[in-house]
């Protein structure tokens, strides 16, 4: 259940960076697609952390994964990707 919502975060995440920048280069799937990463690492670090589970989803865990998707949005803005 917790790989869903680190799905669901970094999707949010990838919706709102192209809502708010719409004119950058990449398109709206790399946009989702690194974010969904970003989640999915940032999450898998609240794991190793022992913040959650892959089966239970906890709120560290998802705070982790919420500042993973933030994080690989905020690099690929930079970057220019």
């Amino acid at each position: 259940m917790a790989l869903l919502s680190w799905l669901i975060i970094g999707l949010a995440v990838g919706f709102t960076s192209r809502r708010f920048f719409p004119g950058r280069p990449g398109g709206l799937i790399a946009t989702l697609v690194l974010a969904v990463v970003g989640a999915l690492v940032g999450g898998y670090i609240g794991v190793f952390f022992n913040y959650g589970t892959l089966g239970e989803s906890q709120h560290g865990a998802q705070l982790l994964a919420l500042l993973g998707a933030l994080l690989m949005a905020l690099l690929v803005k930079k970057l220019r990707i």
